[in-house]
């Protein structure tokens, strides 16, 4: 055994340790959550990455992020010489404007900069990563109303067109579902049952396709759901730009009908991502650009 080895608990390894895991975590949980889909797709399907729900992706990059600044905040200051040297003059050892830390605030200005003023290829990314989220929406398994699974089962009932209560209430029992009351939240009770929300409402609604999350109680989505679907699923992934040349609209013209309804659009994101930052349905925005 060596010297090196006897010298007890080393701090500074110890927290160069941890800030290098932790970031390794970031990193990885990070990527996940680029490509996670919205939380009315993940939370209504059940999606999960690897065994673990959004939500427990989002907790765990908030808890490695905690980590890791705290790692690097104790970091610097085990190092608080060495790095302070970074911001003196080689010669006369005094404070002075180095180019290397100039350089890297340059480069954050930028990016900070470029992002909040959508400014290509940061813009780019911020699309790349919308589409990417709303590849995993699919119209079989959409929920019938915005976070369904947050209702109770009598609000359900109250905003699905062609779906009453007592129906619900009657196709769980006869399922061996145990409903005390018609409060019981659709996200709450799925859990208690092991099924993801979209199955439970399929049974709720008396839906035998449970691939699917339409069917007679498909609701404001729903009835006519063939032609409303259809719409969204049609035009949701296209950007407003693809949508545009498509249609033989005028882009510039149509970014300014959605300027004045209230919308905020970009040429390049999808009619999706433009619909969802605005809490309405693709086919809203298909209505105001015709």
């Amino acid at each position: 055994m060596t010297t090196s080895d006897n010298r007890g608990f080393n701090w500074r390894a110890f927290i160069s340790s941890t800030a290098g895991f932790s970031f390794l975590g970031m990193c990885v949980t990070g990527i996940i959550l680029f490509v996670v889909p919205p939380g009315r797709i993940a939370n209504w399907t059940g999606w999960t990455i690897f065994g673990l729900t959004k939500h427990q992706w989002i907790g765990l990059h908030i808890w490695l992020s905690a980590v890791f600044m705290a790692a690097a905040l104790l970091h610097i200051y085990l190092n608080w010489r060495p790095m302070v040297s970074y911001l003196k003059n080689r010669t006369s050892h005094s404070f002075a404007f180095r180019t290397e830390w100039i350089s890297a605030m340059l480069i954050c200005g930028v990016v900070t900069i470029g992002t909040l003023a959508g400014i290509t290829p940061f813009s780019s990314l911020l699309v790349w990563n919308e589409a990417i989220k709303h590849r995993w929406d699919d119209s079989g398994r959409r929920a019938p109303v915005a976070h369904a699974e947050l209702l109770t089962l009598a609000e359900l009932a109250e905003q699905v067109d062609g779906v009453d209560l007592e129906k619900i209430m009657a196709n769980l029992i006869a399922r061996g579902i145990q409903v005390e009351s018609p409060e019981r939240v659709v996200g709450d009770l799925a859990v208690v049952y092991d099924m993801t929300p979209h199955q439970l409402y399929t049974i709720a609604v008396g839906e035998t396709n449970t691939g699917r999350a339409g069917g007679s109680g498909a609701g404001r989505h729903g009835q006519g759901s063939g032609q409303e679907h259809g719409a969204g699923q049609g035009i949701g992934r296209m950007t407003l730009k693809q949508y545009c040349a498509e249609n033989g609209l005028d882009l510039n013209v149509a970014m300014e009908k959605l300027n004045q309804a209230g919308l905020e659009p970009a040429a390049e994101m999808t009619i999706r991502g433009i619909a969802d930052a605005a809490g309405i349905h693709p086919s809203e925005v298909r209505g105001l650009l015709e």
